[in-house]
């Protein structure tokens, strides 16, 4: 159930693309660099936008490149408008009394100038503008207003907003009217991307009652590779975690089969002597990127081969003995696998237990 809404302003209830593009060339040309096109643009800005300027205009100091910026921003904001749809769902909050706090880079000046011209400022309980790296105000939002993550909403359309609901334990819902392109903001995982505000409208709608969970099975291999050491994957749908090579079964799959296909497709892998572990419950857990009940089976299982090939699913992986395993910063369902795993170890070779893998 969604009760509460946070909003980036930007490319998210506003479009003001033109004029910030308008000012940031200003700024590229003021320092010799090149002008960027509309879409060069979309693709290359990101936040927060200190780095986007070090990357490009190296050496001088952030706040010289914003009074260039300002300047120029503020001769134009006149054109900033209301995106399709903004108006409705603010309005559509009032009416069901939703909480609607502000999130955004854009300056707090700014802001209120735009919000006031444009009749929208009487929406927000709570506006935090002028905020460079929105992760650092999230958990300030949701402690000062007693907002539950989950169920709170963050709608943005970079990137950076999708980090920072994920920061902040909260659902994200990423449109595409925007800074950043599909393509981008399908990286970041987000609970939802949607066209517009109309559809977001659509979606507090369907969710003005709790949603319920249904159970979906999952298979996942603690794997035992060369020299008995184990593989552990590094994935951001897991918060950035470690954790084992699996995924769901499919309609009609065995799950060893659907095992055995999981750890191919993620990892390269061909397994054998695989054997069941233990069964886990994850409900609603914290740590994976968005809610969900998982049942989860786990096993054990080895491999000749060394070389892994990594999916998208995955960012990195690393072969480790038992101890270095529990060095990593491990996901709550691998780390009691682990456990499971030294007992197992134990209990196969009683006087080996000092010695660990």
């Amino acid at each position: 159930m969604i009760r509460n809404l946070i909003f980036d302003w930007s490319g998210t209830l506003v479009d003001d693309l033109t004029p910030v593009l308008k000012a940031t060339n200003h700024v590229f040309a003021a320092h010799g660099k090149p002008p960027l096109d509309r879409q060069t643009f979309r693709e290359k800005f990101y936040l927060p936008y200190e780095g986007f300027y070090r990357e490009h205009i190296p050496g001088v100091p952030i706040r010289d490149l914003e009074k260039v910026f300002r300047g120029v921003f503020r001769e134009l904001h006149h054109s900033v408008s209301l995106l399709p749809g903004a108006r409705k769902i603010l309005e559509h909050c009032r009416t069901q009394g939703m909480p609607v706090f502000l999130l955004s880079t854009v300056h707090a000046r700014d802001f209120r100038s735009q919000a006031r011209r444009l009749g929208v400022d009487r929406f927000f309980q709570g506006v935090y503008a002028s905020v460079a790296d929105k992760r650092q105000a999230i958990h300030e939002i949701l402690k000062k207003h007693r907002l539950r993550p989950d169920e709170t909403l963050f709608v943005g359309d970079m990137e950076h907003d999708v980090a920072t609901a994920r920061h902040g334990g909260v659902r994200s819902c990423a449109v595409l009217t925007g800074y950043d392109s599909l393509t981008k903001l399908q990286r970041a995982l987000p609970d939802h991307i949607l066209p517009d505000m109309h559809a977001v409208t659509k979606l507090l709608q369907r969710h003005a009652q709790p949603e319920p969970l249904p159970p979906i099975p999952t298979v996942g291999a603690l794997i035992v590779g060369p020299g008995k050491r184990l593989l552990m994957l590094h994935t951001l749908k897991w918060s950035g975690l470690w954790g084992i090579p699996g995924g769901k079964i499919k309609p009609g799959e065995s799950s060893e089969k659907a095992l055995r296909r999981e750890v191919l497709e993620e990892t390269g892998l061909n397994i054998k002597r695989v054997e069941f572990a233990m069964v886990q419950d994850c409900i609603r857990s914290k740590e994976f990127y968005k809610p969900a009940h998982f049942v989860l089976l786990n096993y054990l299982a080895r491999t000749s081969q060394k070389k892994v090939t990594l999916n998208p699913e995955a960012d990195d992986y690393r072969w480790c003995t038992l101890k270095e395993c529990y060095q990593l910063k491990l996901n709550t369902p691998t780390r009691i696998l682990l456990d499971w795993y030294k007992d197992y170890l134990g209990q196969a070779n009683p006087s080996s237990t000092s010695a660990l893998p």
